[in-house]
């Protein structure tokens, strides 16, 4: 008995746990994409710096200026595309679950109901 119930509530916590690793993925995956953006951001910015303290023509650094901001729009550009893209990836896999588990809760409510039906009559 107690054998039953016990795997009855790991199939019921299932979804939960699905649910959970789904986050840390994304959470980690998150991070990864954080950690990179900054690495090269700040790795733009010494290079810019580098390059500006050895220009002597303001027309040349402000076209090294904005060489840079363009750069830096392309990075934060990917940066965002990659945050989205995972989101999207864990919202997808939110929702299976939680179509998966309404399914299956429905099939059971359905079961119980033809099961008390079928013994009252």
């Amino acid at each position: 008995m107690y054998e039953k119930m016990f795997e009855d509530m790991k199939s019921r916590m299932q979804p939960v746990l699905d649910l959970a690793e789904t986050n840390k993925k994304v959470m980690e995956t998150l991070a990864a994409v954080q950690k990179e953006s900054l690495t090269e951001l700040v790795n733009l910015s010494l290079e810019q710096f580098k390059a500006l303290s050895q220009v002597k023509d303001p027309k040349a650094a402000l076209d090294l200026q904005v060489k840079y901001y363009k750069s830096l729009e392309a990075k934060m550009t990917d940066s965002a595309e990659k945050s989205v893209a995972a989101i999207s990836q864990a919202k997808e896999a939110f929702v299976a679950v939680v179509e998966e588990s309404a399914k299956q809760t429905t099939s059971e409510m359905e079961e119980a109901v033809k099961k008390a039906t079928g013994k009252a009559a």
